[in-house]
């Protein structure tokens, strides 16, 4: 059924929408780094072994948990002149910028400096980013509360993100192969992608306003943590499911690096794969804005990924290297990945009004928080799942730099498990979203009575 064209909220300007989802092109610049190219940078530039790569990521989420939901209770009890996230985004900037080039730097260590520097540098980037991208993303809510606006305001968000991704896989390796050695070019890159979002996210900050306040600043309580992600059942099933899905396609991002060198022995064909899949996501952005309308927004999201498991599967039983099949297979998942860059973000604005409504309290902040470190839970497991399963499937890891660059040659068994973490594990985290995004409640009719109700419908 179509759902029901209303007007809840002021009208948000072009020029806020293009300076609010440049904000996101900075973002991915480093998350989709970290989902693509950190587990192969751990393992095959910085040589630390698969398992303790893996160790890292998974570690990291620990400080998340706490982090998280932190920075979002704080974003929503701060008062400035600038309202109450954009604080984050001006200071939070350039320290985001520089974790990113410290992650990347590279040094010269032992095999257990190595290990203490990358958790180290990680920790730093994840709170950073933390810092800066929960306001970040709580500003969604802020600027509109018109249920159509915010999906057109997610959809240019949606596309600077997916762009991001575009130009973070086509260009990354080359890019790395400009200078004379692997690690001098990962410290470039690391150097380039922290200026980059850190002027970025200035640039954000510059561009919008918020036109919503949560309440009374002195009405905030650390108990309404608790109390908001609790009582919101349409938010815990979101994050749920949303969690799934991204363990799927970072597992995904994560081996394509090793699928195609491995199993293919086409490396070059790396960037490639993941710019037509990414960039088939980028296109296909308007024509989910316009499905949504259609079929709603949890319906949308789920047919997405319904695509991108049934290209996984082909895949999977596709033998020998022929870009006849394979281009049109990464076309399809590429166009259904597109729902997991849309979907999820112009779901979760809505469940703040139904927390507001549920519980008397708007806490924005808090909600994503929450739904920020379930995005990087999923990075974390699904680079856990990656290093376990490459030490489980007997990867051999290269000993030096120069074992890295050359042909290298794994066992069958190891490139059968490689095959298997590239397509079948995906699928059956794919296939646990569905199930679980199946359930969520929220369409615009429910969304329209709950404005009624909290007393924000304006029309």
């Amino acid at each position: 059924m179509k759902e029901n064209n209303y007007n809840t909220g002021p009208h948000v300007s072009l020029g806020t929408k293009i300076g609010y989802g440049l904000g996101d092109f900075g973002a991915n610049l480093v998350y989709q780094t970290i989902m693509l190219f950190l587990m192969f940078y751990f393992t095959d530039v910085f040589l630390l072994p698969a398992g303790l790569a893996g160790t890292i990521i998974l570690t990291s989420k620990i400080w998340d948990a706490v982090s998280d939901p932190l920075i979002g209770y704080s974003s929503d009890k701060t008062k400035s002149r600038w309202g109450s996230k954009r604080p984050y985004l001006l200071f939070g900037a350039i320290p985001l910028g520089l974790s990113m080039f410290f992650l990347f730097y590279s040094p010269d260590l032992s095999g257990n400096g190595r290990f203490i520097y990358g958790l180290s540098a990680f920790l730093l980037l994840c709170t950073a980013y933390t810092v800066v991208n929960i306001p970040y993303g709580a500003l969604t809510a802020s600027l509109t509360t018109d249920t159509h606006e915010r999906s057109s305001i997610t959809g240019y968000r949606t596309f600077f993100a997916i762009l991001a991704t575009v130009f973070v896989a086509g260009a990354t390796r080359p890019i790395v192969s400009l200078f004379s050695s692997e690690q001098t070019g990962w410290r470039y890159t690391g150097l380039l992608y922290g200026a980059l979002v850190a002027v970025l996210t200035l640039i954000t900050f510059a561009s919008v306003r918020e036109n919503t306040r949560s309440g009374p600043l002195a009405d905030y309580k650390i108990s309404d943590i608790g109390k908001v992600i609790l009582a919101n059942r349409p938010f815990l099933i979101l994050a749920s499911g949303m969690t799934m899905h991204m363990i799927a396609i970072g597992v995904l991002g994560a081996m394509i690096n090793y699928f195609f060198k491995y199993n293919y022995n086409r490396e070059a064909f790396i960037p490639v794969a993941l710019l037509i899949m990414f960039g088939t996501s980028a296109l296909a952005i308007p024509l989910w804005v316009r499905i949504t309308g259609i079929l709603g927004k949890a319906r949308s999201f789920n047919t997405g990924m319904i695509i991108v498991a049934l290209s996984l599967i082909s895949l999977f039983f596709m033998g020998e290297f022929n870009q006849i099949i394979l281009i049109p297979l990464l076309i399809l998942a590429g166009t259904g990945i597109s729902t997991l860059y849309f979907s999820p973000w112009a779901m979760i604005p809505d469940t703040v009004e139904y927390s507001q409504w549920k519980t008397g309290l708007r806490r924005e902040g808090i909600l994503y928080g929450f739904f920020y470190f379930s995005q990087k839970l999923a990075a974390a497991i699904s680079g856990f799942i990656t290093g376990l399963g490459l030490s489980l499937s007997r990867y051999i890891q290269p000993e030096s730099i120069s074992d890295s660059l050359s042909s290298f040659t794994q066992s069958p068994e190891t490139l059968l498990g490689i095959r298997l973490l590239t397509c079948l594990v995906p699928t059956v985290f794919i296939a646990a979203g569905l199930l679980i995004i199946r359930k969520y409640p929220i369409d615009a009719g429910l969304h329209k009575e709950i404005l009624e109700k909290i007393g924000l419908n304006t029309k």
